[in-house]
């Protein structure tokens, strides 16, 4: 469908009279420029739509449109040869619009396109296209960022300005619901909800004490009623050679938490020995401590132990003391760990993380006792480690552009844009020898993964790179192959290695050579490799598309050299199972290189047994859910003689929601939330018992029984951050951080709440074998340690920007009441929109019927949550949910805070950018920011937007406001944008609030004695009242800045007329003008 919205046109028209002439070689930018595009959820069920129709998954789909707004800077724009690209992890299925097709590319890469029959865009001319895609959608972040245009005339290419922002309201309107099915019960997060559930997991947490817990709960503490209290500054360490390899790491956490070097005598002594352990403790990485008035001294019988030793030390330490002192109790320590693996998984390949990023994350690994990093390394998406021989791994498999052929790069995906990055995104040798060096010095082993012979994209298509060159000695696909499949992650036959091709094989010996010998340049050995070998299928065999007439061929059943190899050998069945055949011929090339362990995902070895594979070890990560039957598939897989290490995605999986809320970033295909608590609650020896202390997928209750067999063994477990969603530093440090403490004290030490594995034991949420007392307290303790004093180590010390939790709150007869989730985490509230923030320490008075934004902070006020609004559209759907739903783990139920959902409140900046594709804003709103003119334009028309040019801007300002924006995505917006062109005069308006002002005189305001009795009507100054405008003209404007303008405007409504004659002009002054700025405003906000 499209609409001319008319009465943009004459205001549009005009300021198309600066046309600017574009170069060939900069034509998608034509269209590009004066697009915005405005992503608008519909409905995942009731929509009416017949999803089989479309050949959709099990006949799941849902509804969404794609709005086109054209600015018309350039007049109207008549070409229909242009593709509009863009990343949709959901298949498209459907264009419901005449003028308009798709075309799936590759992986989550698709593009819409005009037809001939459309006409074109005319200034202020919205084209909406409906669309139906496949499953549902109740996150935001569903939606990739980074659109472009890309040119048939000269195949130039222009990302879509507002989409170029990691700011998804930007582009992306706010969802309204979390319900994905009818059948989904899930709770959703309002402020009232979070309060409540706030509110049980921290009852009473203010009464721990904090100073004996560590994180992770050693295996035994005494403290006795006599111990001494005393302070530290600083450490001497004593004996330190003991630890060997371990020293440097020792020393260098040691500095970073006192922030002041390790010195050898003089300070707060720590001195190992190394001596036999009792027999309850005793074995690798255990230890004693004796902490004492006098020192400190750790005893453990191998060098990691006194390590941990050392750790566990530092976790007593509280850095909010700014000299790094503390206070300390005597006590002491007997501890072993309950698994020898204790691992964390980080995928550096669908977007890349940095060497320093790396070591950070070591660090907190190491501080935390986690000994082995499963690092992924290649994947369909990317290659991110440089192999002397095989150079095309990096020169094309680590980049992704928009290059068709694929010779220079990988084509784009997960919303990376048309361009490469500017940034090396992959390991040099030299990198990842650091990296192996860091880690060996803090007892971490690192696992690299090359996933195969599935996830292999980046490796199939650098090799064809390499073969269209004239070598193909390394060829990963069988060109004769017209096999056609789809994978998991919508790639064709590309996505998967040929394990037919004797190429494959000479592929993964050079690999397997040149990794042994980064290894070696380390100074240590290869010790376990990482096999990957997940998901080498084609997913239209699966059932949900087994009623549609579709190519459903298996993979390399069209490939020659497989048909010749299972005819040469008929039990191979390659295109039955790739998989198998590859981790059976990968295995004997490691144990021919001498690799000792050889690990894959649990599908990679399904079907086989230990006795098939030659190298010593063999371990799988666990990765099914518990509501699809994993209690059965672990008793399964601890019969075939492999190593079980449990990566349960639907408890510990962190690139899942921390809670359901579409804001919240995040997969969610097997869980709605993986919270701190969750994942803390985990039963990781007895699956069943999750059963009762947590839900489905769905927000339903599980029943699950304890098989009659005896309960398996397990290796260890991890906890995952995979990063499809996760595209920046910061994103990934708050998705793991702090989940992955929960993990530590978990795969460390088993809780007294934690119960056997007992044959034929049923657990549902009310079958009550679980402790909750116990658990609860438990959990408030750990979580107490967590954020009173472990995050600001993490943060502080070693500089990862963990998630700050959003706050609970609610308001009831004008009062507000907050809580927040973590301990020590600061709260501020704001009843003006988020202009200004006040501190929360108690219940305070704001008012009935105002809207109240709230946000948690670190505790020194350097990290945020994000902004909770109260009383705006915050139930999400929860209609008839909440009642159902028991809060786990505590299994207490709560309620839902309203029935039905709430009207929005306008927030008080307009949008930028069309940032909030919300109605527009009240009257209210429009004068209260609009300058009553554009003559506060500092510049001349046609010349760029600029923004707060020659002062400091405060990046922490607007917040909520301006659509969500900050400063500096208002700085960013500000270039796209010509003086004179409306939205500039917007960017120019958030300046007051964004920059300090000049040293002008202040704002004046009723020269005379102001009414302060009155209150303003509206619309004037967004119903302040005279004294509240007074206030703000003395204390935060100043002459010149046009919400001073704004705030003149008010005087005559405030202010006494000097005479009859003047206040009659002046009223009607400001009447026209109010009428005039309305009319404009009107306008530009359809924009």
């Amino acid at each position: 469908m499209s609409t001319n919205i008319s009465i943009l046109s004459p205001l549009l028209l005009l300021l198309a009279t600066a046309t600017t002439i574009v170069n060939a070689a900069e034509l998608a930018s034509e269209l590009a420029d004066n697009l915005m595009l405005t992503i608008q959820m519909d409905a995942n069920f009731d929509h009416g739509i017949d999803c089989a129709s479309y050949q959709a998954d099990s006949a799941l789909c849902y509804t969404q449109s794609f709005k086109l707004l054209y600015t018309g800077r350039g007049g109207p724009y008549t070409n229909s040869d242009y593709y509009i690209y863009f990343s949709s992890i959901h298949r498209l299925l459907h264009v419901d619009h005449p003028d308009f097709e798709y075309h799936h590319v590759m992986g989550d890469l698709t593009y819409i396109k005009p037809k001939s029959t459309f006409t074109g865009f005319e200034p202020g001319n919205e084209v909406i296209l409906p669309l139906v895609l496949e499953y549902w959608s109740v996150q935001e972040t569903d939606n990739m960022p980074r659109f472009f245009i890309v040119d048939g005339r000269d195949n130039s290419m222009a990302i879509i300005p507002n989409t170029d922002t990691e700011n998804m309201h930007q582009f992306v309107t706010k969802y309204t619901s979390s319900k994905k099915t009818e059948g989904d019960n899930n709770v959703p997060m309002t402020p009232e909800n979070r309060f409540m559930k706030n509110l049980q997991l921290s009852e009473g947490a203010d009464t721990f004490d904090t100073t004996t817990r560590i994180i992770p709960t050693p295996f035994r503490t005494e403290v006795s009623e006599s111990s001494q209290t005393f302070d530290v500054t600083g450490v001497s360490l004593v004996n330190a050679n003991l630890l060997g390899l371990l020293q440097s790491g020792a020393e260098e956490l040691i500095e970073k938490i006192f922030m002041k070097p390790v010195t050898t005598e003089g300070d707060y002594a720590l001195t190992l020995v190394i001596n036999t352990l009792p027999d309850d403790i005793a074995g690798p990485e255990s230890y004693m401590m004796d902490v004492t008035v006098d020192g400190t001294t750790i005893t453990a019988s191998d060098a990691q132990g006194l390590f941990y030793g050392v750790m566990s030390f530092l976790s007593l330490i509280d850095i909010s003391n700014e000299s790094r002192g503390t206070t300390i109790k005597e006590m002491t320590i007997h501890d072993k760990p309950r698994f020898a693996y204790r691992g964390h998984q980080i995928d550096s390949v669908r977007n890349f993380r940095t060497k320093e990023g790396m070591m950070q994350t070591i660090d907190a690994m190491a501080l935390y006792k986690l000994n082995n990093l499963h690092f992924g390394l290649s994947n369909d998406e990317g290659w991110r480690l440089e192999i002397p021989g095989i150079e095309e791994l990096t020169t094309v498999g680590s980049k992704r552009c928009f290059d068709l052929t694929e010779e220079t790069c990988l084509l784009t995906q997960l919303g990376s844009g048309p361009y490469a990055s500017e940034e090396q995104q992959f390991y040099t040798v030299a990198d990842f020898v650091e990296i192996l060096k860091y880690a060996a010095a803090r007892n971490v082993k690192v696992a690299p993964e090359f996933d195969m012979p599935g996830h292999a994209r980046a490796a199939v298509v650098s090799m064809e790179a390499r073969a269209k060159k004239g070598d193909d000695s390394l060829r990963l696909m069988d060109p004769e192959d017209t096999t056609e499949l789809l994978t998991t992650q919508f790639y064709d036959r590309s996505s998967i290695i040929n394990p037919c091709l004797d190429s494959s094989v000479r592929f993964v010996v050079k690999l397997v050579d040149e990794v042994v010998k980064m290894y070696a340049e380390a100074q240590l050995g290869l010790d376990a490799w990482q096999f990957g070998g997940d998901e080498a299928k084609n997913i239209l065999l699966g059932g949900g598309y087994s009623a549609y007439d579709i190519p459903k061929e298996k993979p390399f059943s069209k490939s020659p050299a497989c048909i010749k190899k299972m005819q040469e050998n008929p039990t191979i069945g390659v295109d039955t199972n790739a998989a198998n055949y590859w981790a059976l011929t990968v295995d004997k090339i490691l144990a021919q290189k001498g690799i000792r362990e050889m690990k894959s995902w649990e599908d990679g070895l399904d079907g086989l047994t230990k006795d098939q594979f030659e190298v010593s070890e063999v371990a799988v990560n666990f990765w099914s859910t518990l509501f699809w039957g994993a209690t059965d598939v672990l008793v399964d897989a601890s019969k075939t003689g492999f190593g079980v290490i449990l990566a349960n995605p639907d408890y510990l999986d962190f690139d899942h929601p921390y809670e359901v809320h579409p804001e919240e970033r995040g997969y969610y295909w097997a869980t709605r939330e993986n919270s701190v608590a969750k994942v803390f609650s985990f039963a990781p020896e007895n699956l069943p018992q999750n059963a009762e202390t947590s839900l489905d997928r769905d927000g339903n209750a599980m029943v699950v029984s304890t098989p009659d067999v005896p309960a398996p063994v397990i290796k260890g477990m991890q906890g995952q951050t995979w990063s499809e969603t996760v595209r920046t530093e910061s994103q990934h440090w708050q998705m793991t951080f702090p989940r992955v403490l929960a993990v530590a004290e978990r795969a460390w030490h088993r809780a007294s709440w934690e119960l056997d594995w007992t044959p034929n034991q049923e657990y549902n949420p009310t079958s009550g074998h679980v402790p909750k007392d116990q658990l609860a307290t438990d959990f408030k303790g750990f979580n107490t340690v967590l954020g009173c004093r472990e995050v600001r180590k993490i943060w502080q010390s070693l500089g990862i920007e963990y998630r700050v939790p959003p706050p609970g709150a609610k308001v009831e007869a004008g009062m507000l009441d907050a809580n927040t989730e973590l301990p020590c985490t600061r709260i501020q509230y704001s009843t003006d929109g988020g202009i200004n923030w006040q501190e929360y320490m108690f219940p305070v008075e704001v008012g009935e019927g105002k809207v109240v934004s709230v946000r948690s902070l670190s505790s020194d006020g350097a990290l945020q949550s994000r902004v909770v609004i109260i009383d705006q559209q915050e139930c999400l759907g929860c209609q008839g949910v909440c009642e159902s739903n028991p809060l786990m783990p505590f299994n207490t139920p709560y309620l839902c805070s309203s029935s039905e959902e709430e009207e929005a409140t306008d927030i008080s900046f307009p949008s930028l950018e069309n940032s909030d594709p919300t109605p527009s804003p009240t009257t209210a709103n429009i004068e209260s920011t609009l300058p009553p003119t554009t003559e506060n334009v500092p510049f001349e028309e046609s010349q760029p937007c600029m923004f707060c040019e020659g002062r400091e801007i405060n990046f922490e300002a607007i917040s909520s406001n301006a659509g969500g924006q900050t400063c500096g995505d208002i700085k960013d917006s500000a270039t796209d944008h010509i003086a004179g062109d409306p939205l500039c005069d917007f960017i120019q308006t958030a300046e007051s609030t964004c920059c300090p002002p000049p040293p002008t005189d202040p704002c004046a305001f009723c020269s005379g004695i102001p009414n302060l009795d009155s209150d303003i009507p509206l619309p004037v100054a967004g119903g302040k009242t005279c004294g509240e405008m007074q206030q703000i003209a003395s204390t935060q404007y100043n002459n010149g800045d046009p919400l001073c303008e704004s705030i003149k405007t008010a005087e005559s409504k405030c202010c006494p007329a000097p005479t009859a004659s003047n206040s009659s002009d002046e009223l009607l002054i400001s009447t026209v003008m109010v009428g005039i700025v309305i009319t404009l405003m009107s306008a530009i906000f359809l924009v």
